[in-house]
């Protein structure tokens, strides 16, 4: 689509490679971030009497 719209390979290459690196980043934040809610949600079991995360106010 950016070939289409601009005619350039330069800007499809860097569009390309952005584009890929914004969703590795954001692969291994969503990665991280379920980490965390395990560990959150397993020290809940744990200790059945405390909040299971900061955030977490249910």
């Amino acid at each position: 689509m950016v070939y289409f719209v601009s005619h350039s390979m330069r800007r499809v290459i860097i569009t390309t490679f952005g584009t890929s690196l914004f969703l590795q980043v954001a692969y291994f934040g969503s990665v991280l971030f379920l980490v965390w809610r395990a560990k959150c949600n397993r020290r809940a079991v744990e200790r059945p009497g405390q909040r299971r995360c900061d955030s977490d106010h249910s």
